[in-house]
C-alpha cells in the first residue's frame, strides 16, 4: 500500500519515470500507476517552462483526467472555455472533454495530473515523445503513434470520423518510409 491507500499494480521500483522534450525544456515524470476502490489510476507531474504549453488541445476518449496545479499559473482551456489554475487549485476534466494547458506565469509550471482510466497513455506519450512532438514534430511518427493510441488519446478539433482515416493512412506512410516509432 502507498501513503494514498493505493496499491500499485505496477512493480513500485519501476516509478518515478520521467522523460524530458529537450527543445521545449518540458517534462513528465510519471509517479504511480495502480488499482484503487475506484479503478486504475496513472499519477503523473508534468512540467512546463514559461510560455510553452502541453501540445495541441487534445482529448482521453475513455479517460477522466484531474489536473492539480502544484507550482506556478496555469492557463487550462476545456471544452474553448479558459480557466487560470493557481497553486492548490484543481480541474477535472471527463473523458472526451478537448483540453489543453499553458504555461501562463513566469516561473515552471508543474501540474500533477491523474488519469483514471490511464488504459495507455504512458506509452502514447513516451511515443510521441520519441517523435519529438514538442519541437520540430515527426509528422507521419506522430500520426503513427496517434493512429495506435487512440482509445487513449486524440487530437481534438478535428472530428474523429475525419481523423481516423487520416491517421491510418499517414501512419501507414510511416511504416513505409521507416519512420513509425512503434516498429
Amino acid at each position: 500500500m502507498t501513503e494514498s491507500g493505493r496499491s500499485p499494480r505496477t512493480d513500485a521500483g519501476a516509478y518515478p519515470k520521467t522523460i524530458e522534450d529537450l527543445s521545449t525544456g518540458a517534462s513528465i515524470t510519471f509517479l504511480e500507476r495502480g488499482v484503487d476502490e475506484q479503478g486504475a489510476y496513472l499519477v503523473m507531474d508534468g512540467v512546463l517552462p514559461p510560455g510553452t504549453d502541453s501540445g495541441p488541445a487534445r482529448l482521453h476518449p475513455r479517460s477522466e483526467v484531474r489536473s492539480e496545479v502544484m507550482a506556478g499559473q496555469a492557463n487550462v482551456t476545456v471544452r474553448g472555455d479558459s480557466h487560470v489554475l493557481l497553486p492548490g487549485e484543481s480541474l477535472i476534466i471527463a473523458p472526451g472533454e478537448a483540453h489543453s494547458i499553458r504555461n501562463g506565469g513566469v516561473e515552471n509550471l508543474v501540474v500533477r495530473t491523474t488519469l483514471r482510466s490511464p488504459g495507455e497513455f504512458e506509452a502514447a506519450i513516451r511515443a510521441l515523445y520519441e517523435a519529438g512532438a514538442g519541437g520540430k514534430p515527426d509528422l507521419f511518427a506522430v500520426a503513427a503513434v496517434l493512429s495506435h493510441y487512440h482509445a487513449d488519446v486524440r487530437l481534438a478539433g478535428i472530428p474523429w470520423l475525419f481523423q481516423r482515416p487520416l491517421l491510418s493512412v499517414l501512419a501507414g506512410i510511416a511504416t513505409v518510409l521507416g519512420r513509425d516509432p512503434l516498429t
